[in-house]
């Protein structure tokens, strides 16, 4: 009975996700990593003794480790993918500001000819 509440939870953040989508708050390469996520999780709430053969196949003893492992490590991938996406803006911006200095002193200069 409890598998049901976290396939209905994945259910209602994948709704979420799409209609995020479908009003341009989300893109939909930002979005493949949850919406992954909440696939898994209903597979895993589905079929429960499947994330006990994964963990015995793994080597791990207690089977909630390794979902919280795979949590982790997913929210590790996507907070990387966003410092990447960050650092590229930080030099784009720097960039931009760099260029619009370059412009406004060349357009001075023009002025001052004048």
């Amino acid at each position: 009975m409890k598998n049901i509440y976290f396939i209905v939870l994945s259910i209602i953040v994948i709704l979420y996700i799409l209609i995020s989508i479908r009003k341009n708050n989300l893109s939909v390469r930002n979005s493949f990593g949850w919406i992954s996520f909440c696939i898994i999780m209903i597979i895993l709430s589905a079929f429960p003794k499947s994330l006990d053969w994964l963990s015995e196949l793994i080597g791990i003893s207690y089977p909630p480790a390794l979902f919280l492992t795979l949590c982790v490590v997913l929210l590790l991938i996507i907070d990387f993918s966003y410092s990447k996406k960050i650092e590229e803006l930080n030099k784009k911006t720097t960039d931009l500001a760099q260029e619009l200095s370059i412009i406004k002193a060349e357009l001075n200069k023009t002025k001052e000819k004048k």
